[in-house]
């Protein structure tokens, strides 16, 4: 709402857009000034307006996907379940511990989210991501989740009991889809009761959905700096994610989003 938050949530989504490699902070204000006639302390501006600054990822991923909503009409797509690992060479950002990534197949020091995405014929479309947060992470940052994550996400909710608050914020505003999950979900008596409990269609059988899914989204890492965010903290990790599926949106509503091709193999 005020303007001068705009004018960095446009810079901030330019830079995101733009041809340099590293969307760190630095690379975003380089890509917009080349671009946009911006403030001349831009790197601390994004820096606070990703970080510090108190707007509301859910309500901006809410936005996009109503004024999307028209050209995402594919009777024929799902909704996918899956996690999307970020890997991490330090253990200060939040949720970060030596874990196991479903997309490596292996355990690695990483952040884990909760992912659901759209794919279809009409292509892939993230629609909504939360941190995971694990117990064992919890008990032992308890001062840091107590100074960076907000009070109601500072709980020990397994992977599904996200997924499933995920779906709720879905259904509310979006045409409802049939649901297919990773196996770590599909497997969990807990996820499919929880499906059944809101009257979700759940297919069970392996579908190449999944493998587009988690394709799509790791995609985005290589095209937009999805997984470039060097910030620590909750909000800020929400706030890069929030902005970096804004920036595929405008990408996909002009042809232009990137394509993870299953000609490749999908990581095991």
């Amino acid at each position: 709402q005020r303007s001068d938050q705009f004018l960095r949530f446009r810079a901030y989504l330019r830079g995101l857009l733009g041809s340099g490699e590293r969307k760190n902070i630095e690379g975003l204000a380089q890509a917009a000034a080349a671009a946009m006639t911006v403030e001349s302390n831009l790197v601390q501006s994004l820096q606070h307006f990703i970080s510090s600054s108190p707007w509301d990822s859910n309500r901006l991923l809410a936005r996009v996907r109503a004024e999307t909503q028209p050209w995402r009409r594919d009777k024929h797509s799902v909704w996918v379940v899956h996690d999307g690992a970020f890997a991490k060479k330090g253990t200060q950002s939040v949720g970060v511990q030596r874990q196991f990534a479903r997309s490596e197949g292996r355990k690695l020091n990483c952040q884990i989210a909760v992912a659901i995405s759209q794919v279809g014929p009409g292509g892939y479309f993230p629609l909504a991501a939360r941190l995971y947060l694990p117990a064992h992470w919890l008990r032992d940052k308890e001062d840091v989740a107590e100074k960076t994550v907000p009070e109601e996400f500072r709980r020990n909710a397994s992977k599904s009991d996200i997924a499933l608050e995920l779906l709720d914020e879905l259904v509310a505003t979006e045409a409802v889809r049939p649901v297919l999950a990773e196996s770590g979900y599909a497997g969990l008596e807990a996820f499919v009761d929880g499906l059944n409990q809101r009257h979700l269609s759940f297919q069970i059988e392996p579908s190449r959905a999944i493998d587009e899914a988690v394709l799509g989204f790791d995609a985005l890492k290589n095209a937009l700096g999805l997984d470039h965010f060097e910030g620590r903290t909750w909000q800020g990790w929400h706030h890069h994610v929030a902005m970096v599926f804004t920036a595929h949106y405008f990408l996909a509503q002009n042809g232009l989003a990137p394509r993870a091709s299953l000609e490749t193999s999908v990581p095991q």
